[in-house]
């Protein structure tokens, strides 16, 4: 006797159900690194990952993400762990941010349309606050799209291990149960478009190469803080190279005074499952403004002439002349 089978289109209105997200958009850095990588920054309503060496250019994307923000109505919300934050460089930057002086102290305030915290001392307590301002702008408290910044992953321990009960396994696996199994989700669950909201995570980390077993074996790009931070990026921009940061130099030289004028770096698309495009070979040069154009040299002079005239005051306090100086790529002395 044969078993009768129930209709499947019973079945499928019962058990399937699909939710509907809002239309990718991204976070704009600028001419030069959409030319440089081939979309125009982070993604929003994900978790995005700049990955590379100290001096790649990371913390200058970082900031114009938060300027960019800023001007779409999105609160940055700054997550500082590696204490090398520099609000005048910000501000230069294009951040919106004013400095004031507490007349009963004396010390120097930034306000602005962000919120600052960099009093963290283990993951644990900085997952907490990314969850607090979410449940806070749940509740209605917080009525703006949130913008998390995370500088960087890498410089902050798990409770366990900042008690020094732990060690480098228990910040992988803290990461993996805080990001992995909850942030993940509240971040990447603001794209529904049932969501009011629209949340979005950028982690600054290093890498590291982990070396292959055998001599013919590929070694392989590695994010610090465990498999889950690669695993929950739904977008990697790697800067510099892989080993070492790759970053060239360009000095500029008046009346014998020398001063770091820009450098020269690469950015990749390691990983993009946000809409899988992007670049693996792009060059980009990095001023204290922001990035410049820097494909070949044709393109990378007249990005570094126009880039002198409109910052010809500045470079005028720091070099003392506003156009007659020379630059120079450190290393092979190649004049533009």
């Amino acid at each position: 006797m044969a078993i009768k089978k129930k209709n499947f289109k019973d079945i499928k209105a019962k058990f399937s159900k699909k939710a509907s997200f809002k239309p990718d958009r991204f976070f704009d850095l600028g001419e030069a690194f959409l030319d440089a990588t081939g979309i125009p920054g982070p993604a929003m309503g994900h978790i995005n990952m700049f990955l590379g060496h100290t001096d790649t250019g990371k913390t200058t994307a970082l900031v114009k993400t938060a300027s960019d923000a800023q001007k779409k109505g999105i609160l940055p919300v700054f997550i500082i762990t590696e204490q090398k934050w520099d609000f005048s460089h910000a501000k230069l930057l294009g951040l919106e941010c004013e400095e004031s002086v507490d007349k009963e102290t004396g010390e120097i305030e930034w306000d602005g349309f962000f919120l600052f915290n960099n009093d963290f001392h283990y993951i644990e307590q900085i997952t907490d606050y990314i969850n607090e301002l979410i449940d806070a702008q749940d509740k209605g408290e917080v009525d703006y799209d949130l913008l998390f910044l995370w500088d960087s992953v890498g410089s902050v321990p798990c409770k366990m291990t900042f008690d020094g009960k732990g060690g480098k396994m228990h910040n992988a696996s803290t990461l993996a149960d805080k990001i992995g199994m909850g942030i993940n989700q509240r971040i990447t669950g603001s794209r529904k478009d049932t969501s009011k909201f629209t949340n979005t995570l950028l982690i600054v980390n290093q890498p590291w190469v982990e070396l292959p077993d055998n001599p013919f074996g590929q070694p392989k790009i590695k994010a610090k803080g465990g498999e889950s931070l690669w695993l929950n990026s739904t977008l990697v921009f790697l800067f510099g190279n892989q080993k070492n940061a790759g970053i060239t130099k360009i000095t500029a030289t008046k009346d014998k005074r020398k001063v770091k004028f820009a450098s020269r770096t690469k950015v990749s698309i390691l990983k993009n499952h946000v809409n899988g495009l992007g670049y693996e070979d792009g060059k980009i040069m990095v001023t204290p403004h922001g990035f410049l154009k820097g494909k070949d040299q044709t393109e990378e002079k007249k990005s570094i002439e126009i880039y002198k005239e409109e910052n010809a005051t500045y470079w005028k306090e720091i070099i003392g002349s506003d156009g007659d100086y020379n630059l120079a790529v450190e290393d092979t002395g190649e004049l533009f």
